[in-house]
């Protein structure tokens, strides 16, 4: 992964120093250390107002169908654009033209568009991009920052103390991965110990139903598509009965609602 800066200039706090520089000239000096002068104090005014803008940019290989195509992934502030020789494939998006952005590894990106699936009706296209080098929890978090609709994330940043932590059993449709959910103030996430690809970390705004099947067995429903449905869920067996207690924290944040006194306990 290759990071650059682009400046922004702060115009009016530069002229100043342009103007202050060049007030002091002495005529003693060659023209062009003055041109020197002015160039540094444009960098420093750049610096100083924070205006760098942050990319990332990633060697990636585009798959599609039976073949796939090479090229460079480039994520910054205003969207993601895909560079490469093959025209037809190349894109650029805003970030409100992606329906969900899932991280699904830290080698896999998955974009969902609005782009009309040209042979599937009824179905938007999904690009998905293998990278040559690692994403980076950086990534995940600069993209946390800029995205407010659903995003599923497969990098587990290990920030601030989980207020609870279950071990767990995450069922799949054939056989299951062993790990941790972990329960913090502003998200949920799940480690698994022995398939890292099928971690994931998600906001609250990120899930959009939860089902308790006794004491034991936890599903979480996500904005995140599966084989064509606009929606996955991820059904845990739990290795320790998850409280009241605990249910209600989850059961709230998902809902943004009051704790559940009308539900029978």
């Amino acid at each position: 992964m290759r990071r650059t800066y682009s400046l922004g200039f702060a115009m009016g706090e530069t002229r100043a120093r342009w103007r202050e520089a060049f007030g002091r000239r002495s005529m003693s000096l060659p023209r062009r250390r003055w041109w020197i002068v002015g160039a540094l104090a444009l960098l420093l005014s750049a610096v100083e107002a924070g205006g760098f803008a942050q990319n990332f940019r990633f060697p990636v290989r585009h798959d599609h169908g039976l073949r796939s195509c090479r090229g460079e992934l480039i994520i910054t502030a205003a969207g993601i654009e895909y560079r490469t020789a093959h025209a037809k494939h190349a894109r650029r998006w805003a970030f409100e033209d992606i329906r969900m952005v899932v991280l699904a590894s830290r080698r896999e990106i998955v974009l969902h568009t609005y782009e009309a699936h040209r042979w599937a009706l009824g179905r938007d296209r999904t690009f998905r991009f293998t990278t040559l080098s690692e994403i980076t929890a950086e990534v995940g978090a600069f993209l946390l920052a800029r995205i407010q609709r659903p995003l599923a994330m497969g990098i587990i940043a290990v920030e601030g103390t989980p207020l609870h932590e279950i071990a767990a059993r995450h069922r799949h449709r054939f056989g299951g991965c062993q790990g941790t959910i972990r329960i913090y103030a502003d998200r949920l996430v799940y480690e698994s110990r022995d398939r890292p690809e099928d971690s994931r970390a998600w906001r609250w705004s990120d899930i959009r139903r939860l089902g308790r099947f006794g004491p034991y067995r936890l599903e979480i429903t996500t904005y995140e598509p599966e084989f064509g449905g606009p929606t996955r869920a991820y059904v845990f067996d739990l290795k320790v009965g998850l409280s009241e207690e605990v249910y209600d924290f989850v059961w709230e944040r998902v809902y943004h609602l009051t704790p559940r006194w009308n539900e029978q306990r």
